[in-house]
């Protein structure tokens, strides 16, 4: 996003690194629950392994 006014919404499940903000930008996080670090993952092969058993779970 090269434009500080504009926003982005990113559903759950989705991996996403964030690099090269705008000058001015601001990446907020709206929550419905408070801040724990353990809810964060922060390694991709590890998401990845939640996703597939998020999607074989639905199918079943």
């Amino acid at each position: 996003m090269n434009r500080s006014y504009y926003g982005l919404y990113i559903p759950k499940m989705i991996w996403r690194v964030l690099d090269n903000f705008s000058s001015g930008s601001v990446c907020l996080v709206l929550a419905s629950e408070f801040f724990c670090e353990d809810d964060y993952i922060r390694k991709k092969s590890i998401f990845r392994q939640l996703n597939e058993n998020q999607n074989t779970l639905a199918i079943e």
